[in-house]
């Protein structure tokens, strides 16, 4: 039995109401939904073990998607996001590590079992990995789990990144996804404020990754200034973020998708592709339609219009 299978078969035996929303994710398309499943579960297999990684890595999934349907109920009833300062967050969330680790592994597994993450994954994979120049120089800024980034560089051997994170379980947890995926000698994690990234060189990266951080800070704005001030003339960066979708520590209301683009193109960035994608259901007679969004980014010369 494959990990996959695996997976598929602990989710209905242990949570069988979520069955319907895994096969929404495979379906999107069955045979990369087997192939990147496969390559996640085995390096959480190698973190937790051949039968360690279900109960904490599905379990942790499952505990996330509930506390996301339920920020959404609330967002729904009051209309604005329940949390609007990092202090809020840090108190909730950040400050507290078992808290923080069972939500990094949850959001780890969305990739590929929320329908619009797998879209959102493929994407990435096929239009921003599969198109950077020749041994890149990689900055991910807040990689969280650090499963993107790890895809990158299992991707593409001859790639080098530094990750950037505020937060110790982001970089533990990251670390040892990279040792799991063989790929750790060719990674650095260093915890430090993404918002303090401004003192790095500047044009120093042939790509940035960045995945649903901007919609967890008050001035989103400093952040994109920081992706431009270190993206080389030329460079590519992804950047992906939530809109009208509520989660717990989401402080950032992003109501239209031009919103990110118009921000991005203030701070000197070429927006080249976009794709917004939403859940298959919604909760009934919903006001909001909560989307994803990945934007594919060039760092525009100043001479360029």
């Amino acid at each position: 039995m494959t990990r996959a299978e695996t997976l598929l078969a602990y989710v209905a035996e242990h949570h069988p109401r979520s069955v319907r929303g895994i096969e929404e994710a495979r379906a999107v398309d069955p045979a990369a939904w087997d192939a990147v499943a496969e390559q996640f579960l085995g390096w959480a297999e190698g973190v937790w073990g051949p039968t360690g990684w279900q109960a904490r890595c599905i379990d942790a999934f499952m505990r996330f998607s509930n506390d996301v349907i339920m920020s959404q109920a609330r967002y729904e009833a009051d209309g604005h996001y329940e949390n609007s300062s990092f202090a809020e967050c840090n108190e909730h969330v950040y400050s507290q590590r078992d808290v923080m680790d069972d939500y990094l592994w949850g959001v780890f597994i969305t990739n590929f079992c929320w329908s619009h993450h797998m879209e959102l994954s493929l994407f990435f994979r096929d239009r921003f990995l599969a198109r950077l120049p020749g041994a890149p120089a990689i900055v991910e800024i807040a990689p969280g789990h650090g499963g993107w980034g790890v895809w990158a560089l299992s991707n593409r051997p001859d790639a080098r990144l530094q990750g950037f994170d505020i937060s110790p379980s982001s970089i533990a947890i990251a670390s040892s996804i990279a040792k799991a995926a063989g790929v750790s000698e060719r990674v650095t994690y260093t915890q430090r404020n993404a918002l303090d990234l401004a003192t790095m060189p500047a044009a120093s990266a042939d790509a940035v990754i960045c995945s649903f951080l901007i919609e967890h800070l008050e001035d989103p704005g400093l952040l994109v200034a920081n992706i431009a001030n270190l993206m080389k003339p030329g460079a590519r960066g992804y950047l992906a973020g939530a809109l009208t979708a509520a989660q717990v520590d989401h402080i950032y209301l992003f109501k239209r998708e031009s919103e990110l683009v118009a921000l991005c193109e203030a701070h000197g960035l070429r927006v080249t592709e976009t794709l917004s994608v939403s859940p298959k259901r919604t909760l009934p007679k919903a006001k909001y339609l909560p989307r994803s969004m990945g934007l594919i980014l060039e760092r525009r010369d100043l001479r360029q219009v």
